[in-house]
């Protein structure tokens, strides 16, 4: 019965990962790009988070703090990468990396393909052990020895 479950939720992951696709790829369609420069490094518990400031086409300047932290520091002051913001939001800034675009939709589809195969296996083969017991099993492989 715990098929069921799995099925029922690879299902509904892999539908919440389409649509974080399809949310990623209308980001990145209305999306424009800008630069954005390291401005300093935030220590977090020992490890250092570099903080963007990028330079959007309206000229105002925008902080990025960056989610991925590393001792050392990947980043020194004064690098750059280039990020996409939406121009109604420039808050909304991502780095143009694929990880950072799709990383929801990716994590959703990593769960729900093992959830999908187990979930349908099961419930494709259930047939084939319907009305068997275990002993029925066991004696198939004594007779085959």
């Amino acid at each position: 019965m715990l098929y069921k479950f799995y099925l029922l939720t690879g299902i509904i992951l892999l539908l919440l990962s389409f649509y974080q696709i399809k949310r990623s790829l209308d980001f990145i369609d209305r999306g424009q790009r800008a630069t954005g420069t390291v401005t300093s490094l935030e220590e977090i518990d020992g490890a250092f988070s570099p903080v963007f400031t990028l330079k959007t086409s309206g000229d105002e300047p925008v902080r990025y703090y960056h989610a991925a932290a590393s001792n050392p520091s990947a980043w020194a002051i004064g690098e750059e990468a280039i990020f996409l913001y939406d121009p109604a939001d420039p808050q909304s800034a991502k780095m143009l990396q694929y990880f950072w675009l799709f990383n929801w939709a990716l994590l959703y589809l990593v769960v729900a393909l093992p959830l999908l195969i187990f979930g349908a296996g099961y419930f494709w083969l259930r047939p084939l052990f319907r009305g068997r017991r275990s002993s029925d099993f066991q004696m198939q492989s004594n007779v085959e020895r």
